[in-house]
């Protein structure tokens, strides 16, 4: 990845034109080049001589120039598209910026991954919370303003005249993809395409001498992770300025979050809606339809859980070659735009090697740029495995991705709130109030642990067969295993159905509820013990 370099003092350099691929807006990202006026080229020999200058203004990590300490609102970059994040897309973004004197977060990343997968995974990563908190917060209300009376019901033909509210699952959907959209999060974030000037060479020279400083100057770092992030120069050239600032700076955090989680979190929380809707509006007016309402459900969830179960294998692989690649590092295997193009400028001239700076500036912080290469192949590699691995599928994910489904309990339960208006006498023991209680143990108490379980039988199984009709075969092994629970569970409602009966012989829907709870429970601990046994499994050789 290449940035253009020059000093504060403009004299002290001969004139020269270094490639800058990291802010390009090119695909190639090596077209935008950085000169010092006044001057003529000098000879790639001359440049050499430039070269310990550079190091040791980069190695200072401080800002050159106080002006190139900018950032810019998350949804700035995101406006128009996202243009800024689009390599195909031309212009200057450095008027969305704005000085400052602490960055909030500093945005890693590579311009040779998929930018739509990037796009999406920002998107979800600042706006999802908000998104589903709304989404949430509009289904409680529209589920009260159900249970006055305020808004109509559906006829679905239940066996007694019932009037069902859909308003949660709706209305929630709606709202959590306007904010998804629209909303609008403020955090202040360096990224190099709008926060470096593509005009003033000077400022944009600058800016790339200061990149270490920048990101002493930087609270978080956020590492945009696809499988070209670990084969770039500058991209490890980051990390490791983050990595040594961090030992002299507390508080800094580093945040790992792979580009395919934004596609993926929006196909899983769209099948989850897709599931919530029949739940909430098909007709139930007899054991036929009930039953194909289930396999319609069932079947529509296979159709994505195969190709989902497949993505999530295949970046576990990835995650298997980057360990390869880190463990093998060196700085002369990384890839960057200025040996791609043999060190000559598009019109000819030479260019500056980013590799000679970047190995003196390593060997400064490291002491030597073997040391630079123990730390990528041990701290390094265990950030990111760890992040990469235990970080990425978290329970707070899982719950905001199937957040769909407490909405739908939300509704059923506002269903039968009309079913016996006795309130006072029998509030713990309406089935609305069970119904909902229902919902919280499921969503709660079942989905983080049959999340995880899932997650590492794909993990487990992650090599690719050699051929499709094997790789079907896999998926519909690892989806059956993690289907158990799930059919558990159903099991486990069945009969607690008659519990109330067996207990008490008298009908209690809320002890329905709770007998339910403690055998979800029961579920869930079955589910960490056998996670506990996979896990040791993964910490065999060849796992």
């Amino acid at each position: 990845m290449r940035r253009p370099s020059q000093t504060s003092s403009e004299d002290s350099f001969p004139n020269l034109k270094v490639m800058c691929e990291r802010q390009d807006s090119g695909s190639s990202q090596s077209s935008s080049c950085s000169k010092v006026p006044g001057r003529s080229v000098e000879p790639a020999d001359s440049m050499l001589e430039l070269i310990p200058v550079l190091v040791e203004q980069v190695a200072q990590m401080e800002v050159v120039n106080p002006e190139v300490m900018r950032v810019t609102p998350v949804f700035r970059a995101l406006e128009q598209f996202a243009r800024a994040l689009r390599a195909e897309s031309a212009g200057d973004f450095y008027f969305k910026s704005r000085q400052t004197e602490r960055i909030s977060t500093f945005w890693s990343h590579s311009w040779h991954g998929g930018h739509w997968k990037k796009i999406l995974a920002i998107i979800t990563f600042y706006n999802g919370t908000a998104a589903v908190a709304l989404a949430l917060l509009t289904g409680v209300l529209v589920m009260v303003l159900f249970c006055f009376g305020t808004l109509p019901g559906i006829d679905r033909g239940w066996y007694f005249s019932l009037q069902w509210s859909c308003w949660s699952t709706c209305s929630g959907f709606v709202v959590a993809s306007l904010a998804m959209i629209f909303w609008r999060p403020q955090t202040g974030i360096f990224l190099d395409r709008i926060c470096i000037s593509q005009n003033n060479e000077r400022l944009k020279t600058d800016a790339i001498l200061s990149l270490a400083g920048l990101l002493k100057h930087s609270d978080n770092m956020l590492i945009l992770w696809d499988p070209t992030w670990t084969q770039r120069l500058w991209c490890l050239f980051e990390l490791a300025a983050f990595l040594k600032s961090k030992k002299k700076t507390s508080g800094q955090h580093l945040i790992v979050r792979p580009i395919f989680m934004g596609p993926l979190s929006t196909l899983a929380f769209l099948t989850f809606f897709a599931m919530a809707v029949p739940i909430t509006t098909a007709p139930v007016n007899n054991i036929r339809s009930v039953v194909t309402l289930m396999g319609a459900i069932a079947s529509s969830f296979c159709a994505v859980a195969f190709p989902t179960a497949s993505t999530i294998r295949s970046y576990f692989r990835d995650l298997d070659t980057m360990k390869l690649q880190l463990l093998s590092i060196s700085v002369d295997s990384t890839r960057s735009s200025c040996c791609d193009q043999k060190h000559v400028t598009r019109s000819g001239g030479p260019m500056i090697c980013d590799r000679k700076i970047v190995k003196e500036c390593l060997k400064i912080w490291f002491g030597s740029e073997s040391s630079f290469e123990d730390t990528v192949r041990t701290e390094v590699l265990d950030i990111l495995n760890r992040d990469l691995t235990e970080k990425v599928f978290s329970t707070p994910w899982a719950l905001g991705v199937t957040s769909p489904l407490i909405l739908a309990f939300m509704d059923v339960s506002a269903s039968w709130t009309h079913v016996n208006n006795e309130w006072k006498e029998e509030m713990w023991s309406h089935p609305a109030i069970a119904l909902l209680l229902e919902g919280l143990v499921l969503w709660l108490l079942f989905v983080p642990p049959t999340k995880d379980l899932l997650i590492l039988l794909l993990r487990l199984a992650r090599r690719r067969p050699r051929s499709t009709c094997l790789e079907l075969l896999k998926n519909a092994m690892v989806l059956g295993t993690a289907a158990v629970p799930v059919l558990l569970v159903i099991v486990a409602y069945a009969i607690t159905r008659f519990a109330d009966l067996v207990v008490f012989d008298a009908e209690n829907a809320t002890l329905r509820a709770v007998s339910f709870g403690c055998c979800t429970l029961l579920i869930a601990l079955c589910n960490f013990l056998l996670q506990l046994g996979l896990k040791a499994l993964l910490q065999r050789p060849g796992w």
